[in-house]
């Protein structure tokens, strides 16, 4: 076996799929390296640049988040939080930061309409006890 084939995924999508002969990722006490035929095991990455061998030689790197590592006899699932190809890893963080930015204003706008909404509901409260006396 020459070969093992790799699945990267990220929450919104799959990142890669191919055969490979390498991948190395950093994990939280240093690095390691998934030849064909290792062991199978599980193991989380960390936050750090990652090298990838594709079967023809081609060698990619790429920017990992927080996630996890499963390989199997033949295959290789990486999945993490974020995943972005060096050449591209400026416009990836731009498209996180606005993402992170609209999620924040989401949840800002969600806790306003709640306190709002626990306001009219303590109101209607107050008129029912009034009405019922």
């Amino acid at each position: 076996m020459n070969t093992f084939h790799l699945i990267m995924l990220r929450p919104d999508k799959q990142f890669y799929e191919g055969e490979a002969t390498a991948l190395s990722v950093a994990e939280p006490t240093g690095r390691i390296s998934v030849l064909p035929g290792h062991v199978p095991m599980f193991f989380n990455i960390t936050t750090d640049m990652a090298r990838l061998r594709e079967a023809d030689g081609t060698e990619k790197t790429f920017t990992t988040g927080e996630g996890m590592v499963a390989v199997y006899r033949d295959k290789v699932v990486l999945q993490s939080d974020f995943l972005a190809w060096e050449e591209k890893l400026d416009e990836a963080i731009r498209r996180r930061e606005t993402a992170m930015a609209q999620e924040k204003e989401r949840r800002r706008q969600s806790f306003r309409e709640y306190r709002l909404n626990k306001m009219e509901m303590a109101k209607t409260f107050i008129n029912l006890e009034k009405g019922s006396k």
